[in-house]
């Protein structure tokens, strides 16, 4: 069994884990119980055992902070599979949005995924691209996004350097054909250049002395970068990496066919916003989050994480809206509202308070314009920031 269907394979078991007639003839068994089962245990049995030991081998150890990523990975793997939780029960338990919780269940399921194969192949350490994934998923996470106005032409340029070698190692061709006139768009640099060299790694090993094409235009929220070339392989690790790095901007990336014989591969950039939202929070995934959930409806997130640096940006930056976390060390949220109202630079700033507590009586009474209960998701936030924003309101 490849790899990619391992992973397929292991999560669809999971997903049954309580469903005896589909375990009892899983493909999983091959691979991870082979041979016959002890006295008195059935197929599935067995195969629900080996699944459930495998995710009580990722429980972190004992003294690990309860809000380290280990420890998320591991709860939201056992409220969703072993206890049965609906993906809502999981996520309010957690305290996580629906996203995040997803996104903690594929980390969770690469590692089970990876400890399984590295028991089936106890001479390996797991299979390549499960690793790749489950790594370059935690370092993102670690990540500190800096999405900056940028050059379409400027992020091209850089990423050709970067690939000059290879592509004269392969024969193959780069044509560009870039407008002059292309609004700057809002990216992360560096994860857009990486992403942009492996799929033109790709475009360009798609055959001997390939011709790859790259165009750029106008779209409704920013610019389409195509990259165009005769082949591309979608299960290629350089592919699934390139889309993690656009997702985790909140930018797109697709990929379609081409008549006759041809791919292309679309980067969806947004264009630089001018509507600027300083989110002030204490957790780093809160800030990654919003980033997503805002970056493809054209605003521009600004971050502060502690009630100093929180105060000074919204003076300097003098941002469109604010959102506002209540529970953080130091100066807390409600401190900084009142301080955030009280001056000239920032009283005309509409705040949107998010937190845990329920308190929106309170939050209204102090001068924010909204309140919304973490956790937070997509269109409730998209709502309270039109609605902030609304001189109606």
């Amino acid at each position: 069994m490849e790899p990619d269907e391992f992973a397929r394979q292991v999560r669809d078991a999971l997903e049954h884990l309580y469903d005896p007639a589909h375990l009892e003839v899983h493909p999983l068994l091959a691979e991870v119980a082979p041979g016959t089962t002890p006295d008195g245990l059935s197929r599935a049995q067995r195969l629900r055992s080996v699944l459930k030991d495998a995710v009580e081998a990722l429980r972190p150890q004992a003294g690990s902070p309860s809000s380290s990523p280990a420890w998320r990975s591991y709860l939201a793997l056992r409220y969703r599979y072993i206890q049965g939780m609906s993906m809502g029960e999981a996520a309010d338990d957690l305290g996580l949005s629906l996203r995040q919780l997803q996104r903690e269940l594929r980390k969770g399921l690469d590692a089970v995924a990876a400890l399984l194969w590295q028991k089936r192949d106890p001479g390996g350490d797991g299979p390549p691209d499960i690793r790749q994934a489950a790594d370059l998923r935690q370092e993102l996470d670690r990540w500190k996004l800096s999405r900056q106005p940028v050059e379409v032409q400027a992020l091209v340029d850089e990423t050709l350097w970067m690939l000059q070698p290879l592509l004269a190692q392969s024969g193959a061709t780069v044509q560009v054909q870039i407008p002059a006139a292309l609004p700057p768009v809002l990216a992360d640099s560096t994860l857009t250049r990486q992403a942009l060299f492996q799929v033109l790694r790709l475009l360009a090993r798609g055959s001997p002395g390939a011709t790859v094409i790259v165009r750029a235009s106008s779209a409704t929220a920013g610019v389409d970068l195509t990259l165009e070339g005769a082949s591309l392989d979608a299960t290629d690790e350089g592919w699934q990496t390139a889309r993690l790095l656009m997702g985790q901007q909140g930018s797109v990336l697709t990929a379609e066919a081409t008549p006759p014989a041809g791919v292309r591969a679309i980067f969806h950039l947004p264009q630089v916003s001018q509507t600027r939202v300083l989110v002030i929070d204490d957790n780093p995934a809160i800030h990654q989050l919003f980033e997503r959930y805002l970056t493809p409806h054209r605003y521009q997130v600004l971050h502060a994480e502690d009630g100093d640096a929180a105060l000074r940006l919204a003076a300097e930056a003098r941002p469109d809206v604010i959102t506002l976390d209540v529970m953080m060390p130091n100066v807390d949220g409600w401190h900084i509202l009142r301080e955030l109202t009280q001056r000239p630079a920032t009283v005309h700033i509409p705040i949107i308070v998010c937190s845990v507590l329920r308190e929106p009586e309170l939050a209204l009474a102090l001068g924010a314009r909204a309140y919304l209960k973490k956790p937070v998701d997509r269109l409730q936030l998209l709502t309270a920031l039109a609605q902030s924003r609304d001189p109606r309101r």
